[in-house]
């Protein structure tokens, strides 16, 4: 079985996982406890990987920031449609 990977958009992110800084904020907490998790599994990476190679992911990251509460779908949203549509393509 090949390498774990974690995958985002965000270059900040990324860097904090690859090499985290020192400091006392929600942010570095929220990345020590990442990079503990990370360890837990063996030879896991994390790469940059620009938001217009997955389009899919991101139009759901943004539609569920707008949500009230939790959603379980049965079948793909209807905001990914198009990308879908275009990946396949």
């Amino acid at each position: 079985m090949g390498p774990g990977c974690l995958r985002s958009d965000s270059a900040t992110i990324v860097q904090a996982l690859s090499s985290p800084g020192h400091g006392d904020s929600e942010f570095y907490a929220i990345v020590f406890n990442v990079i503990y998790q990370l360890s837990l599994h063996f030879n896991f990476e994390v790469n940059f990987f620009r938001r217009q190679a997955n389009m899919v992911a991101h139009t759901l990251a943004r539609a569920a920031c707008s949500w009230v509460s939790h959603r379980i779908f049965y079948s793909y949203y209807f905001c990914i449609e198009y990308w879908l549509i275009n990946d396949n393509s």
